[in-house]
């Protein structure tokens, strides 16, 4: 499955090393000591059952959040009815999948998930849980490994393990696809192969301007920031911020070409967006001191479109994931202890 095969490619090195280049050092722009976000409670995720959040995006009433090591990928929550519904059982059916790794949803309320082991975006379109109606899924073609993809209304953007360019835009209306973008250069590893750079910026998450019209990609091991536009058929890079890279072995050769060290800097674990804002967490946390608690984070950075930081925020209570929600205009979130707060920003 390709699931294992990135696995293979991303294993940690768990003897740290000590290092003088500066480029692994953190930003002090992301580093937030205070301006904290308050939240309120909005419902305990253990009550349908869900302890261990994957994902989450929210329309209105319905919220849907990813599910680990179950056998069903999905849970479709009614915040108003308080009832639940499995979407995506375990498997390689039609309306099966194997891993979501992400959940996005369109201002009409349809929910996709994309399945990155098969290369399938399922859809589904809420309309009140219990009258939901499910498209087919759709495949991104050819034989390239994909990582992470968004749909928009005629086109769905991915990332991947593509030696053509970072972004691949593929159309809808006519089956087309082009690559755009170079891949960040690593400080480090300046004449790294175009395939082992893929795997290198393979950690990415994407998250698709309501209009359409711009996208947002964050990387989860770096503090690496790409915006881009969408004008027509044509992908273009607005903004790249690299607060610092990944500390890393890397290599032309070998089954493993990457491998990250136990003293990496975790980075951007999830974003979300509006129109105008965009809203990514930060984590700052390594796998040597906080294990698996590297996905709590404790930081939240508001952005403009054209790359501008305006805020850094501190989250008490820390944040695991988070979603715009279009119809409220509001930014949620899940706690580590699962619950889903709405936030006062």
């Amino acid at each position: 499955m390709k699931k294992h095969l990135v696995t293979l490619l991303l294993v940690p090195l768990f003897a740290s090393c000590s290092t003088d280049n500066s480029y692994l050092s953190v930003s002090p722009d992301i580093q937030a000591t205070g301006n904290d976000v308050t939240s309120t409670l909005v419902a305990d995720l253990s009550a349908y059952g869900i302890t261990s959040p994957s994902k989450i995006t929210k329309h209105g009433d319905i919220l849907a959040v990813g599910l680990r090591n179950k056998l069903t990928n999905v849970n479709l929550v009614n915040l108003s009815t308080r009832s639940s519904q499995d979407w995506l059982p375990l498997g390689d059916g039609t309306n099966e999948a194997y891993t979501v790794d992400n959940l996005s949803v369109n201002s009409q309320g349809e929910i996709s998930a994309f399945d990155f082991e098969t290369g399938k975006l399922h859809r589904y379109n809420p309309s009140g849980v219990s009258r939901g109606s499910t498209t087919p899924p759709l495949a991104l073609t050819n034989d390239a490994i994909h990582l992470s993809a968004v749909q928009g209304d005629n086109f769905v953007i991915s990332t991947g393990l593509y030696e053509q360019g970072r972004y691949r835009y593929y159309s809808l209306e006519d089956d087309s696809e082009s690559y755009f973008i170079d891949y960040p250069v690593h400080p480090g590893y300046p004449d790294l192969s175009p395939y082992s750079t893929s795997v290198l910026w393979a950690s990415t998450v994407l998250c698709l301007r309501p209009d359409n019209k711009a996208f947002v990609c964050t990387d989860i091991r770096s503090g690496q920031i790409d915006i881009c536009r969408i004008e027509g058929k044509t992908i273009t890079l607005t903004c790249r911020h690299c607060y610092y890279y990944p500390h890393v072995d890397a290599r032309n050769e070998g089954a493993v070409r990457v491998a990250y060290y136990a003293d990496n800097i975790t980075g951007f674990q999830d974003v979300a967006v509006s129109n105008d804002r965009i809203f990514v967490l930060y984590s700052g946390k390594t796998y040597k001191a906080e294990r698996q608690k590297i996905a709590n984070c404790p930081t939240l950075l508001v952005f403009d479109w054209d790359g501008t930081l305006l805020e850094t925020r501190t989250i008490p209570q820390m944040a695991t994931y988070i979603s715009y929600d279009l119809e409220e205009n509001a930014l949620y979130g899940t706690t580590p202890d699962a619950k889903l707060v709405r936030y006062d920003i």
